[in-house]
């Protein structure tokens, strides 16, 4: 970390990046260890079995039943992890760690049943009739292997169907959608914003700079997470820069932070995030929380999100410009001392944000995050 980082707060600056990786790649992985186990007590069953049974059939599925024990124990290991690491004053009772841990075993137990059953049981009773000679193990083994590829292809291709209805229902209530690229990062206050702000401008041929006051209102929300897009809802109210009055609007921020490719090699590593934006502008009073809208449509979406007070509220303070390709802002947020937060922001093009990330990484002494400034006010 640079000198003039110092006063960034090391929980920020140690943890800037939260990547949810590949889904393929997460649900292989739990789906995946999930099955090994089962695997392993699916082989030994079978083996033992075929010492006292010659019935093909009996054969085929005495795995798929002596199996399903073997989705809990990895869960409940992690559950009891959780627990006893946890501090005393955040812990919960032992209870909610195993019921969290049961449901996490129970959807692995029942894709089994949906999927690698019947690839199981149709690949034990053709191989064995084709080929009786086969080890059972072979056939046994070779299942899983399918079973893990096809739950891993299902599973996703599924949660984007259910994106795509969410989207489909927010576009029916009334919410617009505003999808964009974004790149984040942290940049000491013993740096001139307006310097900064000046010297990207000319890079890049932004417009002149504007200044902008932000109050944000976040609520809890049970959303569903789709594949790594996390969701957020706010009450946002900013300056409208027609009017030179207010702009107050409802948004629903789904994000996913990823990691960029890069064909040649590069000193930086490109951490973007991807936005997509449902938003409705109110034109009278701004309500106070959720259910104070008058939108019945606009509530249904929000149905699990908490009426309650906000679970945090943001004032800060925006420098931007743009142009037809790029949009920069330089946000200071008024209860944090320290750092300001740079952001950088494409419609379109994403080289065009590479190539931004690349100036401002080689030009000033920032730190790349992928945390939004709810993280920023809960975490310390």
């Amino acid at each position: 970390m640079t000198r003039n980082n110092q006063l960034i707060p090391k929980v920020l600056s140690e943890e800037p990046i939260a990547l949810p990786g590949s889904p393929f790649w997460n649900v292989f992985k739990r789906f995946g260890a999930d099955e090994l186990i089962s695997m392993f007590v699916n082989v030994i069953g079978t083996w033992i079995a075929s010492f006292f049974v010659g019935s093909l059939f009996i054969l085929s599925i005495v795995g798929p039943i002596v199996e399903k024990i073997g989705f809990f124990p990895m869960h409940l290991k992690d559950a009891w992890g959780v627990y006893k690491t946890t501090p005393k004053k955040q812990r919960k009772a032992l209870g909610h760690y195993l019921a969290r841990a049961m449901k996490n075993g129970t959807t692995s137990l029942i894709e089994d049943i949906i999927v690698h059953d019947p690839i199981y049981i149709i690949l034990m009773l053709v191989g064995l009739n084709i080929y009786p000679n086969t080890p059972v193990w072979i056939l046994s083994a070779t299942s899983f292997i399918i079973a893990i590829i096809a739950v891993s292809i299902l599973e996703v291709g599924f949660r984007e169907f259910q994106y795509i209805k969410l989207k489909r229902k927010m576009k029916r209530a009334g919410l617009d959608l505003e999808k964009y690229l974004e790149s984040r990062f942290f940049i000491s206050t013993k740096e001139n914003p307006k310097k900064l702000l000046s010297k990207i401008s000319k890079e890049f041929k932004l417009s002149r700079p504007i200044s902008l006051d932000y109050y944000d209102s976040y609520f809890d929300n049970n959303l569903p997470i789709f594949s790594g897009r996390v969701p957020k809802v706010r009450l946002r109210k900013r300056t409208d820069i027609l009017d030179k009055g207010w702009k107050q609007s409802i948004q629903i921020v789904y994000t996913r932070s990823l990691e960029k490719s890069i064909t040649n090699y590069e000193q930086y590593r490109y951490f973007p995030i991807k936005k997509e934006k449902f938003y409705f502008v109110f034109s009278s009073k701004m309500p106070k929380n959720i259910n104070e809208i008058d939108k019945r449509k606009i509530k249904r979406v929000l149905k699990y999100s908490k009426n309650k007070a906000p679970l945090s509220k943001i004032t800060f303070t925006r420098m931007m410009a743009k142009n037809n390709e790029l949009f920069v802002s330089i946000d200071k947020i008024n209860k944090k001392d320290g750092f300001y937060v740079l952001e950088l922001k494409v419609y379109k093009d994403a080289e065009v944000l590479i190539e931004a990330m690349r100036f401002v990484m080689q030009e000033f002494p920032v730190i790349q995050t992928t945390k939004g400034k709810i993280d920023f006010d809960i975490n310390f």
